[in-house]
């Protein structure tokens, strides 16, 4: 694969796939393993600009799927990044568990982010993300709520069940559902012969050697083509309390080197909001993004 010049902005022409960038943005108190947290103890808002500010320096646009949670308490971040010509989805309304809600619950919180994070920012929501990517392959239900909901696309469905990833579960590419609804998975990495994990991530950039991800990667374009990429705001914090355990250990490690690590990558890959790179499955045109295309609820 080629590698273009350094330059703020991308050019297409010099890539052979252009892989989508996805952002969860959340803080890091809506772990759930943590305790409620003050005001005061938000990061949020300085993380997500500071991810806004290195994506403008490559010319990159992502997909930011927006806790409807983060929308109400900072409107003008949303407004900002959506300004800024990014694809803004839903992330839920206060990132729980889909299976740890009932049906009426998960409408509920699926519904009041839509309703979040399009009164704020004016723009149609197309797509969604379970936090935790808590909805699976086998589970039918939120798939069903979803479509009912308006949104066009889900990428909260690991094409694994547990890691280490010893057996696929589902397709790695995108995928429609039975309702019509879109299923657009985040890349999950063969390493080795056996392991299949979701390292096109902040951990991935943060934990893995260059050279590694790179060789999935171009293993992963041969075998299926666009990876779906996604990291969190608060990787890039290495000030950023997490909850303790030692399960969130590795949340903590290479937060130092992310913001260099994520630029190189931007440097050697073209990248796009997933609505962009999946348009001819999605169907979506331009001026979709529209707010008076939305549904009413």
């Amino acid at each position: 694969m080629p590698v273009p010049p350094d330059s703020k902005e991308h050019r297409r022409e010099d890539f052979t796939v252009t892989h989508a960038l996805s952002i969860d943005v959340e803080d890091w108190y809506h772990d759930s393993a943590t305790e409620a947290v003050e005001p005061a103890g938000q990061r949020v808002e300085l993380n997500t600009l500071r991810l806004v500010d290195i994506l403008a320096r490559r010319g990159v646009q992502a997909t930011f799927f927006f806790l409807g949670d983060v929308a109400e308490r900072f409107p003008g971040l949303a407004r900002r990044v959506a300004e800024a010509g990014h694809e803004v989805g839903s992330h839920g309304q206060r990132h729980q568990r889909v299976m740890q809600m009932t049906r009426g619950e998960f409408r509920a919180d699926v519904l009041r982010s839509l309703r979040s994070i399009e009164d704020v920012t004016g723009r149609r929501v197309w797509g969604y993300r379970a936090p935790y990517f808590s909805i699976k392959a086998d589970v039918r239900w939120p798939i069903e709520i979803l479509g009912e909901a308006g949104v066009r696309y889900d990428s909260s469905i690991l094409a694994i069940d547990r890691p280490p990833g010893l057996e696929v579960v589902s397709p790695r590419a995108p995928y429609r559902h039975q309702n019509g609804l879109w299923e657009v998975p985040v890349a999950v990495l063969r390493l080795g012969r056996f392991w299949h994990l979701p390292l096109a991530s902040g951990a991935g950039l943060r934990i893995l050697p260059r050279g590694l991800l790179d060789r999935c990667v171009r293993r992963f374009e041969r075998e299926v083509g666009a990876a779906v990429f996604y990291l969190h705001p608060w990787e890039l914090d290495p000030d950023s309390p997490s909850a303790a355990g030692v399960s969130r250990w590795v949340l903590r490690v290479g937060r130092r080197r992310l913001a260099e690590n994520l630029d190189a990558l931007l440097r050697d890959y073209a990248f796009a909001p997933i609505a962009e790179v999946f348009a001819d499955q999605l169907a979506l045109r331009s001026g979709d993004t529209e707010r008076d295309h939305a549904p009413q609820f």
